[in-house]
């Protein structure tokens, strides 16, 4: 083994995500399969966080969007807004939008039925 490759399974290993936490393709897509979200028309509360606020501002752009998207594309937002304020020199360009994709999840389910609903598949038939 030459000293590059094995240098790169040493930062495959150092950077591989623990086998007990779900990956990101199974937190978003459950097992009932694909699932919408909808913003809900008289809210219970106030968006409380930045993340709530950007999610909340994103889903009134559109009237349905799905879980999937909706989470990357507020992941690539917030990842972009810490890249402006100068976070690439501390390097979390390695790890691109994704490094936000667990906050956005936790922060969309816990409001759900609060700020918005996530309707799946088998609720939409």
């Amino acid at each position: 083994m030459t000293k590059s490759e094995l240098t790169g399974w040493q930062m495959r290993k150092l950077f591989r995500a623990p086998s007990n936490q779900p990956s990101f393709d199974d937190a978003v897509k459950p097992s009932a399969g694909a699932a919408i979200v909808q913003q809900i028309d008289s809210p219970h509360r106030l968006p409380a966080t930045p993340i709530e606020q950007r999610l909340t501002l994103a889903l009134k752009k559109v009237a349905v969007i799905s879980f999937e998207r909706l989470v990357k594309t507020v992941a690539a937002d917030l990842y972009a807004e810490e890249l402006r304020k100068g976070a690439g020199v501390l390097d979390i360009g390695l790890f691109g939008s994704r490094l936000f994709n667990d906050d956005v999840i936790r922060e969309l389910k816990a409001a759900d039925g609060i700020l918005w609903e996530i309707k799946y598949e088998r609720e939409i038939l």
